[in-house]
């Protein structure tokens, strides 16, 4: 009996922590959720998230692009909601959105940088009430971690010039070039006049 009394204390102690940490901002923040390549170069970043400030909807969403990324070109985001775009970031505003309702904002931007590296994308998430969540911290484990991936060569653009700066290969084709003829010319030329020397000479040699 007293074992099944600590059993059922343990889980419902298990059940009000679960209840605690989803109601707190840090288990319901903005993520990437995705990093789709087009294929040509660019990429489409895809926000969701599906809390308010509370019980108050959220009403703008701004989010800061890492450095090297490109201003967006095209954007996707809920019905009657608009995008701005500024230097560095894009701020999506519109009618509020309610807690719980999941929601999802994209844009189309060229990213740069190495294979391997962080990419952040610090957000600030306004609500009707005039309260903010502000998800810039650096780690994922952080209490308001900013939205993140990491890059790989499939979603970063391509870098202007790489091409021209790659040395180029070196190719045989078996023919000489126009300095290795002529220099092999000159040998033949220079070994002819060595020959006739000594013939000349041996045969002076042969009539003394």
């Amino acid at each position: 009996m007293k074992r099944r009394t600590g059993r059922l204390t343990v889980i419902a102690a298990a059940a009000v922590a679960a209840l605690l940490f989803a109601g707190s901002p840090a288990a319901a923040h903005v993520l990437l959720a995705k990093a789709q390549p087009n294929g040509d170069g660019s990429t489409t970043l895809t926000f969701t998230f599906d809390h308010g400030c509370g019980d108050s909807p959220t009403t703008e969403l701004i989010v800061s692009l890492p450095a090297g990324a490109t201003p967006p070109s095209r954007t996707e985001q809920p019905a009657g909601w608009k995008a701005t775009t500024e230097p560095g970031r894009i701020a999506w505003t519109g009618p509020g959105l309610k807690a719980g309702a999941e929601a999802a904002f994209s844009l189309v931007t060229r990213l740069t940088g190495t294979i391997g590296q962080p990419l952040r994308f610090p957000t600030v998430q306004r609500c009707a009430n005039k309260e903010q969540y502000q998800w810039t911290d650096p780690q994922p484990g952080d209490e308001h971690p900013a939205p993140s991936l990491i890059a790989t060569g499939a979603i970063l653009a391509p870098q202007p010039g790489a091409a021209a700066r790659a040395p180029a290969a070196p190719t045989d084709t078996g023919a000489a070039s126009l300095p290795q003829a002529a220099l092999a010319l000159a040998i033949l030329v220079a070994a002819a006049a060595v020959a006739a020397t000594l013939i000349t000479r041996r045969a002076a040699v042969a009539r003394g």
